[in-house]
């Protein structure tokens, strides 16, 4: 009172914004009897109710711009000159700590006068990698919805949206179980995964022009214009004719659907058509065959989604080259839980076309009878159990004496290990340290078939049998 910071500003006195609800603030009864953490509560709204009175904290904000050898490189330095609400904190502005650190102060720049060389004593290089943001889990993603109007740019759809969020607290666990039943989400352990699903919903979303129905500003629109309405500047009527022509214009986008005519930005394929040679192309669903230099397309296609993993660009390209990838991780079954595969274009005699198959590696040879040629692979190390080479073979690593050869055209070991064990891949120096010393170094992509959430371990070998 006595600095004269309580003054009758829209900032902190606003009849307008007077609702349902208001702050909370502080009698002037003294309490009494508090318990730690009550009192600790009690802090924290007395010194927010008092922060908002104060003046704005005010900073001596240095820039340096310093060139060498024609690269320019910034500085900046940050010192509090004046800690307006911040003393309420307990801070103090920098000339007024005493017995600071180094860092106390703020970050003050060395003086230098403009155009000043410098020498350098020491130049250290440190290749660091910046993090994408975490995956959301389901209390972070509550959180983003409660806060959804931060994401929105417009500063009066912003506002409206201060109180509101997308859905109600009732709602917003119910929204998300909805998404993960529908499968556009998955759960991996804390974390929530969005699915090629829902990434082709985007696209449809966006083919069709509605791609208002996926952002934050929807309701930030109409949490605006209720505003407005309970204030008497725009009538109920007006604003249901709006969501009406909306819902018109949504519907009508969808009855044109067609699943094959979607817009959206398309790749065309460098590598032919396996079956006439012709140009293939991305669709909205679909890789297809269009065909070419006069020829019409020859039907051949296939999902761009297999047992909802989508394929990148260079995927495809090298599937259709080689006719075969793999082994790939991210599929999931039906079910929901996830396996690895190699996918195969075989040839359909009746369709006389390719189609997509799953191979999961299951070498059938032994028994067929087919003789396997491993002459010109290099083997690994010696089997755990007969000590005959274990080589790399398909999806698997084997005995040379588990599959049909020429010199052993009868099998009589049973050692194979898969390439990936519970989505951890295992490449061929670990297996060739498992054979050689009994386990491999400490792997941290195993995926838990039970919980689903990964873990670490070492891949044990298996004990010879003595004969």
């Amino acid at each position: 009172m006595k600095e004269g910071y309580v003054k009758p500003i829209k900032r902190v006195f606003d009849d307008s914004k007077v609702s349902d609800h208001f702050a909370i603030i502080p009698t002037l009864q003294a309490p009494s009897g508090l318990s730690d953490a009550e009192q600790k509560l009690y802090d924290l709204v007395v010194r927010r109710f008092l922060a908002v009175f104060f003046p704005s904290a005010e900073y001596m904000v240095t820039t340096r711009i310093t060139e060498a050898a024609g690269h320019r490189f910034r500085t900046d330095g940050k010192v509090l000159v004046k800690p307006g609400w911040l003393a309420i904190y307990g801070k103090e502005a920098a000339a007024e700590v005493e017995d600071a650190k180094e860092g106390d102060k703020g970050q003050n720049l060395v003086p230098v006068e403009p155009g000043e060389l410098v020498a350098s004593e020491s130049v250290e290089a440190k290749g660091l990698k910046t993090r994408p943001p975490a995956r959301y889990s389901e209390a972070t993603l509550l959180g983003a919805m409660e806060g959804a109007g931060k994401f929105v740019e417009d500063d009066e759809l912003r506002e409206a949206m201060q109180e509101k969020g997308l859905g109600t607290p009732a709602t917003r666990a119910a929204t998300i179980e909805g998404l993960i039943n529908e499968k556009y989400m998955l759960r991996e352990g804390r974390e929530l995964i969005p699915t090629a699903k829902a990434f082709q919903l985007m696209t449809l979303l966006r083919g069709l022009g509605v791609e208002e129905l996926s952002k934050p500003e929807l309701t930030g629109e109409w949490e605006y214009k209720l505003a407005q309405m309970e204030h008497g500047k725009l009538s109920r009527d007006e604003f249901m004719r709006e969501i009406a022509d909306m819902t018109a214009r949504i519907v009508q986008k969808a009855k044109t659907y067609d699943r094959d005519t979607v817009p959206g930005d398309y790749a065309t394929l460098k590598t032919p058509c396996p079956n006439c040679g012709e140009t293939v192309q991305e669709t909205y669903r679909r890789f297809n065959c269009i065909g070419g230099h006069g020829k019409p397309p020859c039907g051949f296609s296939f999902t761009k989604i297999p047992a909802g993993r989508a394929f990148e660009l260079d995927e495809v390209e090298q599937f259709l080259r080689d006719k075969r990838i793999g082994p790939l991780q991210g599929f999931r079954s039906k079910a929901g839980w996830p396996f690895t595969a190699e996918l195969a274009l075989v040839y359909d005699e009746e369709e006389k076309n390719w189609k997509l198959e799953f191979d999961f590696g299951d070498d059938k040879s032994a028994e067929t009878g087919e003789i396997v040629d491993l002459s010109a692979l290099e083997p690994l190390g010696p089997c755990p159990k007969c000590g005959g080479r274990v080589f790399e073979w398909g999806s698997n690593y084997v005995c040379e004496h588990a599959v049909p050869t020429h010199d052993h055209p009868t099998p009589t070991c049973d050692f194979r290990s898969g390439k990936i064990i519970l989505q951890q891949p295992v490449e061929r120096e670990q297996m060739a340290k498992l054979l050689a010393t009994g386990k491999t170094d400490l792997l941290d992509k195993f995926v838990s078939m039970r919980t689903r959430r990964s873990f670490k371990a070492f891949r044990p070998g298996t004990r010879r049998r003595a004969r």
